[in-house]
């Protein structure tokens, strides 16, 4: 019976125990769940972030991914994936702006958090400083062209 501490048996065993905790902690945050609801048909067109940081999951218990996040913004919505070698258990999403139930500023020491709540989900997403800004403003433009002259006048 082979030794698991023999030199050949590290290397596999390292990459198995990386992969089974990026697979927890895309359980945990919810990213599975969210892959479900908003599955990323590829990636859409439309503006482009790469290396940025956010989280996802539940307030009390947000999985922070730093500078590994890729962010697509255009009408329809926000591409979210991970890089490489993240990826694993984690698909991509792609969340329609109308999925959107509530996007709020949050306040983080000298930082503003935009905080994207999902409708139907306990996960939210949180992107901090500029690049939540820039997402903010893709959903405040689509937010602007669902409001009818006749919900106005009401």
């Amino acid at each position: 019976m082979p030794d698991l501490l023999e030199p050949q048996w590290l290397v596999p065993l390292f990459i198995a125990t990386v992969l089974a905790g990026v697979a927890l902690l895309a359980r945990v945050a919810g990213w599975s769940s969210l892959a479900r609801s908003f599955p990323a048909r590829g990636v859409p067109e439309g503006q482009s972030l790469r290396f940025v940081t956010g989280s996802l999951g539940a307030p009390a218990f947000p999985i922070r991914y730093k500078n590994c996040l890729r962010l697509v913004r255009n009408g329809d919505g926000l591409y979210v994936s991970l890089m490489f070698p993240f990826k694993f258990a984690s698909p991509a999403l792609f969340v329609p702006w109308g999925e959107v139930a509530l996007c709020t500023v949050e306040q983080a020491f000298s930082t503003q958090v935009v905080v994207f709540q999902l409708r139907g989900q306990w996960s939210a997403i949180k992107l901090p400083g500029a690049p939540g800004q820039w997402a903010r403003e893709a959903y405040q433009a689509y937010s602007e062209t669902k409001i009818t002259p006749e919900a106005t006048a009401a």
